[in-house]
């Protein structure tokens, strides 16, 4: 079964959206409050907590993604460095990438391609293609960078030779994708 994650890996490269790794991490003085916040927003994972740089346990931290604080509760002394380090996307969180892959199957069925449904588990109804995911993905570009002049797929290619309205560029994607579902699209601004 299809899910949303797969197509937020997709559209994370197609929109130079990817992990980071924030090494050095941020770095702090211990007073006395043992909750640190992230400086970055979009962190999808914490991979190390140093406290004077020795590696704390993972049960000597939690980390709450609502709030983008760890809370150490190991026992620390004033003046103790404290060093988060951290996975992170630059742009985009995931529930954003998630809600523009969702406007993208809305676009896609709106140009009568085809409907999907996204149960509460993010798993699409009917199953995708993996052509239909790398579309999804592609749409989902377009629609968060629609400025860009490139979009690129292992099995699609689209080149924006001028500015055209998103809505427009969406449509004769769908369009030349219909027509030509075996790969590679040719330049988004020849009608067909």
């Amino acid at each position: 079964m299809s899910d949303i994650s797969e197509i937020s890996e997709k559209v994370r490269y197609l929109t130079e959206d990817v992990s980071r790794n924030q090494v050095p991490g941020d770095i702090f003085t211990h007073g006395s409050s043992s909750v640190y916040t992230i400086s970055e927003p979009n962190v999808s994972s914490i991979t190390a907590v140093l406290r004077n740089n020795v590696t704390l346990g993972a049960s000597n931290y939690s980390y709450d993604s609502s709030t983008k604080k760890v809370t150490i509760s190991s026992a620390l002394t004033s003046g103790d460095t404290i060093e988060i380090q951290y996975n992170y996307t630059a742009n985009y969180s995931d529930a954003e990438i998630e809600s523009y892959i969702r406007a993208a199957s809305v676009h896609i069925s709106t140009n009568n391609y085809q409907t999907w449904e996204v149960d509460s588990a993010d798993n699409f109804y009917p199953d995708l293609l993996d052509t239909e995911k790398n579309l999804i993905a592609l749409i989902a570009s377009i629609l968060m960078k629609p400025d860009n002049i490139s979009y690129r797929l292992p099995d699609l290619t689209i080149n924006v030779p001028k500015s055209l309205p998103t809505r427009d560029l969406i449509s004769k994607a769908i369009r030349i994708f219909k027509h030509n579902t075996s790969g590679v699209f040719e330049i988004i601004g020849r009608d067909i």
